[in-house]
């Protein structure tokens, strides 16, 4: 059901109206009024007798909560109930009981007060209190921006069930019908009038957000907020300025401050606040220590640069005011972009010295997803792909970018571009692109793949059976488990208890196993560090000697030419100690075309530091020498070695070696972990 009849619902229930009105109170064209009030009148024994007029039931606020979720028989998780009474006593819409929570929640008076108690430990360590009096009933107390994060966060994390989201409605719902509804028409009206994007996904969140929030922003005003002129300067503020005098009459100029920051947490696409440049310079200095730590080279660094930008601005915002950002896909990615994940939560370091917070893993996720991204992009570049699709995803950039590596990862062959929004697909001409894949229904004279952000193997497995067949190879179908089975059946004897629906369901798993397996056949760090490529040394170098002496054993092994030594050299000559990584360790490198025969690397240890360009700031112990032939087959074991590094016994276990053997042994050690 549309959110819009909430208008409907909330003044005219239990009445005919006509279509021309349901349109204007709705904004809904003739036809979603038609459709919708036909599926609403289904809930009623009612109906109109009239031409041309509806009849608007009457709802309770569970019967609509359950119509905008499909939710009927809600049963909620330990963990959802906590989150709905802090969210109840938060919101201070009335006077709250120990019977509100049982009747709203379903439960007993035993496990009301068994979760009240578990919520009040959970809530000391925010240093927020769940408080009671027979005179104000049950209220959320606490400094007034942390109890408001929390709030914030809750919210997040309940919308990531449908149950969740049901809680949240039937709580608004029972306050007025359209409460939810007025509040995100207002803020998308007032983003877009500001020239702001926000990204789809998270208009429920905020919404739902601020909804709850609305009596706390009247009783209980901010008194301060950091940053408070730089949020005053930006574009969104016009847009949280004229939200905050929609809904309040207060003069508090602290509070339209603060519905701008909970906006910037959401925004997407184009950001052109001059104020916000020191965030620019920050996202090019994490490309650089991305380019330094994993020892690739981005191509199109400009486009990569605003990408970076466009996506570290609302997650400063996140991270600084402590805001949690929900990454269903975190252990797919720490997984399946294990070494991209580690490079990016060091090159962040910028983002989380401005932001002045440890970055969340689910943040980090994000970010990785867009390296690894750029990273398969420039692999595949110079390949001339035939077929070209667009992919929409309105949930935002990082799900685009989620989406956009799962499809080319199972199409390798079809060329991938994003858009993130319908619009932004119908701006662009449909000769530029032979086939769409959307998260979403979309009419268009094009063929539409309808796919979804977390796909299963089956359903993997479905889509790429239907492309080959109706894109890529006409004609051709990828048998399924059943037709496999049924083909063998007459040849074949069946073990006793064995039957042909087990044999599906195994078959299937296999294939879909095939189809998601991806072995690792890049070389580990002790299969390129051999005894051959391990030197020390304990005589006093100058860093242009240490560096050819750390190379010397790929040059002798004919992995690298001279020049490859020459280009690193210059390299560090032209750009300054930038191969410095830290904790003494330089990482001497170039590109591929410099010099490069084969894949290397050499390690040199020296005793006496060496002055990398004469600066006492960068003193080296370790040299390791890094011959790459492209800008992915050495980052499983360069990342073993930073993952090695990481680690203070290692590292000084290491730097305290005297002979080839420990080193290996500390080498290997770690690839065994």
């Amino acid at each position: 059901m549309n959110y819009k009849l909430s208008y409907l619902l909330s003044q005219k229930p239990d009445c005919l109206i006509t279509l021309d009105r349901a349109q204007t109170q709705t904004g809904l064209s003739a036809k979603e009024v038609q459709q919708q009030l036909g599926e609403l009148q289904t809930h009623s024994s009612k109906r109109s007798k009239k031409t041309g007029s509806f009849y608007v039931p009457k709802l309770s606020a569970k019967q609509w909560a359950s119509l905008l979720t499909n939710e009927e028989e809600v049963v909620y998780s330990e963990e959802e109930r906590r989150a709905l009474i802090y969210l109840l006593s938060y919101s201070q819409f009335e006077e709250l009981s120990l019977f509100h929570f049982q009747d709203f929640l379903e439960i007993s008076k035993g496990t009301a007060i068994a979760d009240i108690k578990k919520l009040r430990s959970v809530l000391a360590s925010f240093d927020i209190r769940l408080e009671y009096t027979r005179k104000t009933g049950f209220l959320i107390a606490g400094e007034e921006e942390a109890t408001r994060r929390l709030a914030k966060n809750l919210v997040a994390q309940l919308l990531q069930s449908n149950t969740g989201k049901f809680g949240l409605l039937h709580w608004i719902n029972q306050q007025d019908l359209a409460r939810y509804a007025v509040w995100r028409d207002t803020i998308q009206a007032q983003t877009k009038k500001a020239g702001l994007e926000i990204v789809p996904s998270r208009i429920d969140e905020v919404s739902l957000f601020l909804a709850f929030t609305a009596e706390r922003i009247v009783n209980r005003p901010l008194q301060e907020l950091d940053d408070h002129d730089l949020i005053q300067s930006l574009t969104a503020y016009q847009a949280g300025e004229s939200i905050y005098h929609q809904f309040f009459t207060q003069d508090q100029p602290m509070e339209a401050a603060y519905l701008t920051v909970i906006l910037m947490t959401v925004v997407q696409g184009e950001i052109q606040d001059i104020q916000l440049d020191q965030l620019l310079g920050c996202s090019a200095e994490i490309i650089h220590r991305m380019e330094n730590l994993s020892a690739i080279e981005f191509s199109n660094f400009r486009e990569l640069l605003m990408n970076l930008f466009y996506h570290l601005v609302p997650a400063y915002f996140r991270i600084k005011n402590g805001f949690y950002l929900p990454n269903v896909l975190i252990d797919n990615i720490q997984m399946e972009y294990a070494e991209i994940y580690r490079f990016t939560k060091e090159a962040l370091l910028p983002l989380e010295k401005i932001a002045g917070k440890e970055i969340p893993e689910e943040e980090v996720g994000f970010f990785s997803i867009l390296f690894g991204g750029e990273v398969a992009r420039q692999k595949e570049e110079a390949v001339q792909e035939e077929i070209r699709a667009m992919i929409v995803c309105p949930s935002g950039i990082s799900s685009s970018l989620i989406l956009q590596t799962e499809l080319k990862k199972i199409f390798p062959t079809i060329h991938f571009e994003e858009a993130n929004s319908v619009d932004q697909l119908q701006s662009i001409s449909e000769e530029s692109y032979d086939v769409i894949f959307s998260t979403i229904h979309i009419d268009s004279t094009k063929r539409v793949y309808v796919v979804k952000l977390l796909m299963s193997q089956l359903e993997k497995n479905q889509l790429i059976n239907r492309v080959q067949q109706e894109l890529l190879i006409p004609g051709f179908s990828l048998p399924s488990a059943k037709e496999i089975v049924d083909a063998l059946l007459p040849y074949i004897t069946i073990k006793k208890g064995v039957t042909k629906e087990k044999l599906y369901k195994t078959l299937n798993k296999k294939m879909n196993r095939l189809i998601e397996k991806k072995e690792d056949h890049r070389p580990m760090l002790t299969e390129l560090i051999t005894p051959e490529m391990i030197q020390i040394s304990d005589q006093p170098l100058a860093w242009e000697e240490a560096i050819r002496l750390t190379a010397q054993p790929l040059l002798t092994d004919g992995k690298i030419e001279d020049q490859y030594i020459d280009a690193m050299i210059n390299k560090v000559k032209q750009y300054g100690p930038f191969i410095h990584i830290g904790k003494g360790i330089a990482l001497p490198h170039a590109r591929p075309e410099d010099g490069v025969n084969e894949l290397g690397m050499s390690l040199l240890k020296v005793q006496e530091p060496v002055l990398l360009v004469d600066d006492e700031k960068h003193a080296i112990q370790l040299f390791v020498c890094l011959a790459a032939v492209d800008n992915e087959a050495h980052l499983r074991a360069l990342s073993s070695l930073t993952k090695l590094l990481s680690n203070k016994e290692n590292l000084e276990a290491l730097l305290n070696a005297s002979t080839k053997e420990e080193i290996l042994s500390i080498l290997t050690k770690e690839e065994n972990d």
